[in-house]
């Protein structure tokens, strides 16, 4: 009896060795991703490129679900179970374009067609393909994506000043069509399709184009409340990727179709340094890679229908570099020059910054028409000939050929900058002195003396207008000769005069 336990037990034993060596002589199983579920197949994929219809065990107790993971037998590819185990995220894509269980994205650049897992997915969205690149299982949590619509500015036009032609100009060019639709229609006018800003650095034209979306949201009550701006910098479209750029811009444009179609409101689409996607092709100051951006641009603007709801909006300083289809009629139809500020401009423009701050209540700082009389005069100080910032110097000749003064600098954001610190030395001295006080002519005067001086180095800031304006007709080719290093600038003497302590005036 003993010998026939002893039999059974060595049997058995001898059945586990069997199983165990069975088990680990058996080719490890393939994991897949489902892609598409039928009645007794699915379509799975574990590689890009490559998928199968394979069969699904009757003895599996629920059937797969599409993006989830299984295990494949190795030799008959039938599903055999569910993996323990999550994929390894794939490649990070772009929606171009949903249609139904399909959708249409962009990887580094190439376009692929995907099934769409993911409910509610539109273009613009950033999703997480399976590793085989057949399957959108992830939408990225990111609130906001690089191209996301914003929130209509707060700009009224009442907060650009000195610039009134140019807002006058804007306003007829731009407004009228929405404000009088039955008028323009009459004479077959449509409203622009774009509008090219452009002018020195600093001058107000991010401002401006600030102020058009707000202006044309508040003419249509169906912005209220929706973001109808779409604000880029050109330098943030270009990518290293082969037409990943290309991609970024009909990302752009089918977001703002997409916004204007369901609101019936106009969206602005404003790019900023323009220049640095849209340069002239052929001219040797550009690479291959704007002979395919700079197309894709022009297709998307031709494809705007004209109706005004996707207006778009360019800023440059450098618009004899743009590539001419861009700003021919019929696509960048107006162009509007932002020059630096007047005199009078420039006096208009310390007032809006210097509104609400507080003044010392002593002296000349006790009623509007005091501070009228010191933007004046420190206006008058920045146009005096005499405050001399450059001296444009040929080395073969003993003088200067020309000279710049702080006028030809002068800016909007150097106002706002002279501002700042101002208001910062009246902070300083309320700090240190423990006693309430405010702003005094001296703050204004050394600001305006500090300003300068820290910005005389970024001759760069000096444009063909500025060329134009000491040498006349022949500014343009000094200004060759100085970009070549045939002239030099240099700082003047005055300057440094005027920063180890000197008056402007």
């Amino acid at each position: 009896m003993a010998e026939k336990n002893r039999l059974q037990e060595l049997e058995t034993e001898n059945l586990l060795l069997k199983e165990e060596l069975e088990r680990m002589s058996t080719p490890p199983f393939m994991a897949a991703t489902v892609l598409e579920i039928g009645k007794k197949t699915a379509r799975v994929a574990n590689k890009p490129g490559e998928d199968y219809e394979v069969l699904i065990d009757p003895k599996m107790k629920e059937k797969p679900t599409i993006g989830g993971r299984v295990l494949l037998n190795p030799q008959s590819k039938a599903i055999m179970g569910y993996s323990e185990f999550q994929a390894n995220a794939g490649d990070l894509a772009v929606v171009e374009e949903v249609k139904g269980n399909r959708a249409k994205v962009s990887i580094k650049g190439e376009s692929r067609l995907v099934i769409n897992a993911i409910q509610g997915l539109k273009s613009g969205d950033e999703v997480i393909l399976d590793p085989s690149a057949s399957l959108a299982m992830l939408k990225t949590d990111s609130k906001k994506t690089k191209y996301n619509l914003e929130q209509i500015p707060n700009a009224p036009w009442s907060n650009v000043a000195g610039l009134e032609g140019v807002i006058a100009n804007i306003r007829s060019e731009i407004e009228e069509p929405f404000a009088n639709p039955e008028i323009f229609a009459r004479y077959g006018r449509k409203p622009v399709k774009g509008v090219l800003l452009y002018g020195p650095p600093g001058c107000g034209k991010t401002m401006i184009a600030k102020s058009i979306a707000y202006s044309l949201s508040k003419m249509n009550p169906k912005a209220k409340g929706a973001g109808q701006f779409i604000n880029v910098k050109g330098p943030e479209i270009l990518e290293k990727w082969v037409g990943n750029s290309e991609g970024n811009i009909r990302r752009i444009y089918s977001s703002a179709r997409e916004a204007a179609q369901e609101t019936g409101a106009p969206v602005v689409v404003f790019i900023d340094e323009a220049e640095a996607v849209l340069k002239r092709r052929g001219s040797g100051i550009s690479t291959d890679i704007y002979d395919s951006i700079v197309p894709q641009f022009l297709a998307e603007l031709d494809g705007i229908n004209g109706d005004g709801n996707v207006m778009t909006v360019l800023a440059t300083n450098r618009e004899d570099i743009l590539d001419s289809a861009v700003v021919r009629d019929g696509r960048v139809d107006r162009r509007i020059k932002v020059p630096r500020p007047s005199k009078e401009g420039c006096k208009k423009i310390f007032q809006l910054y210097l509104n609400g701050k507080p003044f010392l209540s002593e002296g000349i700082f006790r009623g509007k028409a005091d501070i009228d009389e010191l933007t004046a005069e420190i206006a008058e100080s920045i146009y005096d000939p005499k405050n001399v910032a450059y001296n444009v110097i040929n080395p073969r000749e003993k003088e200067p050929i020309g000279q710049f003064g702080y006028q030809h600098l002068i800016s909007g954001a150097m106002i706002k900058g002279i501002v700042d610190r101002a208001t910062g030395f009246a902070i300083r001295r309320e700090i240190d002195s423990k006693k309430k006080s405010g702003l005094v002519r001296q703050d204004l005067e050394r600001a305006v003396q500090e300003e300068f001086g820290d910005n005389l180095g970024f001759t760069q800031s000096l444009v063909v207008d500025d060329w134009e304006s000491v040498f006349g007709a022949k500014g343009k080719y000094y200004q060759g000769l100085a970009d070549q290093g045939y002239l030099v600038l240099e700082r003047s003497n005055q300057d440094q005069l005027n920063k180890q302590g000197g008056k402007t005036k």
